[in-house]
């Protein structure tokens, strides 16, 4: 079936959100595998710190996430009316002008989390890259902006990001939720009930409507605004009913197989490991979902395994300027 004019619009506007993240190729690793999820719709991914010399490169990590910050705490329509400053104003005023940017992303990131009563963890920064990166889902809307807005209590999911489905010709929304926890069971079940809740039709309509009362954030002409609006409001046609649902999670933990690594070891022998332990993971994840009654239900898992969860914690707070 040939693409209608109303999906080759759909496509391009998807499209132009798309960041660059190939410069993450080098720091974040994909491990090549072929087990399966017995829930039906549930895909399976695990990503790890480049290994150098048998150690994680987390540090290295950090420094190049952290290149994202801007794009991840920022109203698109914010950062358009910076580049669009581009060549208008001397380099030294543009080069301020995105230094501050840049740590007003810091600042926004350390109120929302907060906020929210969490510890500044890099776990909502990376499964916004992640789902940018390897599922193709540009971020629709910043929420961070929002949760970090005095007065104004944002809950929720941790992202909403959106992609173009070939297959089914259609629209995609990914709601995010992320996890770091030293304990893989721990982080495994907290998970689940995220994805619960979060699939919830009050939670999801709170979030369509959210994503609508800020649709002037995104940066879309009339024309891409229009069209990704009636995907997203039930009232609006026959676009709502054929957008699809997904939900996106990454779950961060510790990983004791980092300490059998040599010093010759790298991302080959690591990756042996990984397998070995997704292998075991994902009946477990199975099992949750199925005890939680979750079914029918898009679920893209991001596994990240860490030498240590309290230690990229630290770091990561370290380096955006958070006040331990």
């Amino acid at each position: 079936m040939l693409d209608t004019l109303e999906d080759i619009d759909l496509q391009k506007f998807v499209a132009a959100l798309k960041g660059d993240y190939e410069p993450l190729s080098a720091r974040i690793r994909q491990l090549v595998h072929s087990v399966k999820c017995e829930c039906e719709g549930v895909t399976l991914h695990l990503h790890f710190p480049t290994i150098v010399q048998g150690k994680a490169t987390v540090w290295e990590l950090i420094n190049v996430i952290l290149d994202y910050m801007t794009p991840f705490a920022t109203h698109r329509q914010q950062i358009i009316e910076l580049e669009a400053q581009y060549g208008k104003i001397s380099p030294g005023q543009y080069r301020v002008q995105c230094e501050r940017m840049k740590q007003e992303a810091n600042n926004v990131f350390i109120k929302a989390q907060k906020a929210a009563n969490k510890n500044g963890e890099a776990g909502e920064l990376l499964l916004f890259i992640l789902t940018e990166w390897v599922l193709k889902a540009p971020q629709l809307l910043a929420k961070l902006p929002l949760k970090s807005a005095r007065n104004v209590p944002v809950h929720g999911t941790d992202g909403i990001h959106v992609a173009y489905w070939p297959e089914k010709q259609t629209l995609c929304t990914y709601w995010g939720e992320a996890k770091l926890h030293s304990d893989i069971g721990r982080a495994l079940a907290d998970a689940v009930k995220s994805i619960k809740r979060a699939i919830t039709s009050d939670k999801q309509e709170f979030e369509l409507s959210l994503v609508r009362r800020n649709i002037d954030s995104v940066g879309l002409d009339p024309k891409a605004k229009s069209l990704m609006l009636s995907f997203l409001n039930p009232y609006g046609g026959e676009n709502y009913n054929r957008r699809v649902n997904a939900t996106t999670c990454l779950i961060g933990f510790d990983f004791d197989a980092y300490k059998a690594l040599s010093i010759s070891d790298g991302d080959d022998e690591f990756s042996a490991l990984a397998a070995d332990e997704l292998g075991k993971l994902a009946p477990r994840f199975s099992a949750s979902l199925a005890r939680s009654g979750i079914r029918n239900q898009y679920i893209e898992l991001f596994l990240f395994p860490v030498p240590s969860v309290a230690d990229l914690r630290d770091e990561f707070q370290t380096r955006i300027g958070w006040n331990k």
